[in-house]
């Protein structure tokens, strides 16, 4: 075998048997390693509620808008100290049921917008709370007339 016409093919074959062999085995104790450090990650609150992804002034660059108000007043902490965007997002998300995908592409994209039209949901926010109390102000007149 050693000295034959075809002694490199054999070595060669030889190689490769002892590589796959290797490779077997260096799998085989990634797989014996992973396994116990691998775990269902188990969602601890799982909402109803789900966000139309493009209802008028509620999509999610809506939410961005929400979020980064929110985050800019402050007065929301994690542990004594203030949150991540990361933790804002996520929150959001699992709240709503929606994805950001990336929290800083959607704050850069609402801070791209004009001036006028930055704040476009929470205007329709401050509309929609201002009619609701104009028809109850309205509706609670007309009891207090009867």
């Amino acid at each position: 075998m050693g000295r034959g016409k075809n002694a490199l093919k054999f070595t060669f074959l030889k190689k490769v048997i002892l590589l796959l062999e290797s490779e077997i085995e260096l799998l085989k104790l990634k797989f014996h390693f992973l396994q116990p450090l691998q775990q269902p990650i188990e969602q601890t609150f799982k909402s109803t509620l789900s966000l139309i992804p493009k209802f008028p002034n509620l999509g999610i660059m809506g939410m961005t808008e929400l979020l980064t108000s929110i985050e800019l007043l402050g007065g929301i902490n994690e542990a004594g100290k203030n949150p991540s965007k990361i933790a804002f997002a996520n929150v959001f998300e699992q709240s709503f049921g929606f994805s950001f995908n990336d929290i800083y592409d959607c704050q850069r994209e609402l801070f791209k917008r004009k001036p006028y039209n930055l704040t476009k949901t929470l205007d329709a926010l401050k509309s929609v709370l201002v009619k609701e109390y104009n028809k109850r102000k309205v509706q609670k007149d007309k009891d207090g007339k009867r």
